[in-house]
C-alpha cells in the first residue's frame, strides 16, 4: 500500500504490466452532447462513455465528469493525476467500472457492495476466472473492485472485454470497458490455461 500521491510508487507497481485498469476518468468532460435536451440533465456535460454506458449498457454511473475544475471531486482528481503519471511513464491505461463490470458478470444487478451478501456474490462471480487470493473473504468491497478492475484488464487482451463509448466524429475519445458476457458465459480460468498451455503460454494468476 502506497500513497496516492506517491507517484514512484505507482509507477513502479505498474512496470512490466501488459495492461492498466483505473478506475477514474483521465480528465475533464468536453461535453460533446451539451445541448441534447432529451438525455437526462445530469448527463447532457458528461463524457460520452457515461452516456453509453447508461443508455446502451443501463449501468449508470452514480456521477458525471465535470468540465470544470472546481467541480472535480478529490477521488476524481487522483484519477486524473495517475492518467497523467502513467501516460507519462509510457502506459495507455483502459478505464473500468467495477459495477458495470459486476452487473454483466451477473447478469444482473449484484446485492450492494458495501453488505455481507454483496462481497460474496462479487466473489463468487469473480472465482471461476482468477486463482482466489488466500483470505479474499476478508477483503474490502475496494480490493473486490480491483480485483474485477484487474480481470477486465486481461480480458482486454483477448476480446473478453469491450470498450463502451460513442463513435460519431463529434464525440469524444472516451471509453469504459466491461466484459462481453456474464460470468457463466465467460471462458472460466481452466479452459484458459487448457488453451494457453497448447500455445506454449501460462496465464496470469493475480
Amino acid at each position: 500500500m502506497f500513497e496516492s500521491t506517491d507517484l514512484q510508487g505507482i509507477i513502479g507497481m505498474a512496470t512490466g504490466a501488459d495492461r492498466i485498469a483505473i478506475d477514474a476518468p483521465d480528465q475533464l468532460s468536453t461535453a460533446p452532447h451539451s445541448g441534447q435536451s432529451w438525455r437526462k440533465p445530469k448527463f447532457r456535460s458528461a463524457r460520452c462513455a457515461e452516456i453509453a454506458l447508461g443508455e446502451v449498457e443501463k449501468v449508470w454511473v452514480p456521477w458525471a465528469t465535470p468540465t470544470g475544475q472546481s467541480s472535480v471531486p478529490g477521488w476524481m482528481q487522483v484519477g486524473f493525476d495517475v492518467w497523467a503519471w502513467m501516460r507519462a511513464a509510457g502506459h495507455e491505461p483502459l478505464e473500468i467500472y467495477p459495477a458495470g463490470a459486476f452487473r454483466v458478470l451477473a447478469g444482473k444487478v449484484p446485492p450492494k457492495k458495501t453488505t455481507s451478501a454483496g462481497l460474496h456474490a462479487r466473489i463468487e462471480l469473480i472465482e471461476p476466472h482468477v486463482e482466489l487470493p488466500v483470505g479474499i473473504e476478508m477483503w474490502s468491497h475496494d480490493g473486490i473492485d480491483a480485483l474485477a478492475g484487474a480481470l477486465v484488464a486481461l480480458w482486454s487482451l483477448d476480446g473478453r472485454a469491450r470498450p463502451v463509448g460513442h463513435d460519431a466524429p463529434e464525440c469524444d475519445s472516451s471509453s469504459i470497458w466491461l466484459p462481453r458476457s456474464s460470468s457463466a458465459e465467460a471462458t472460466p480460468r481452466d479452459v484458459w490455461r487448457r488453451a494457453a498451455g497448447s500455445e506454449g503460454l501460462e496465464p496470469p494468476t493475480f
